[in-house]
């Protein structure tokens, strides 16, 4: 999954693999928010967008979206800029 602005800089990586299949999306925030350990992390899943797929997007604390495995998703932050 392609982790863009201050995100990635809190990963460490512009692009981040899981190993889980059918995970809700949310849950991946929360997965990617314990791996930026010992870093201030700015996001959650409150302030995330979520773009799965072809362009299906959501706020994943609004969603029980799941993501099958070989989907694509960008995860972008509100503060992301143009």
């Amino acid at each position: 999954m392609r982790c863009l602005g201050h995100i990635g800089t809190s990963l460490g990586a512009d692009e981040v693999g899981l190993e889980e299949d059918n995970i809700e999306v949310s849950e991946v925030v929360e997965r990617l928010r314990s791996l930026a350990k010992g870093k201030e992390v700015g996001f959650d899943r409150f302030n995330t967008l979520a773009m799965v797929g072809e362009g299906e997007a959501f706020v994943p604390s609004t969603s029980t979206r799941r993501i099958r495995d070989g989907e694509t998703v960008v995860l972008i932050p509100f503060s992301h800029g143009g």
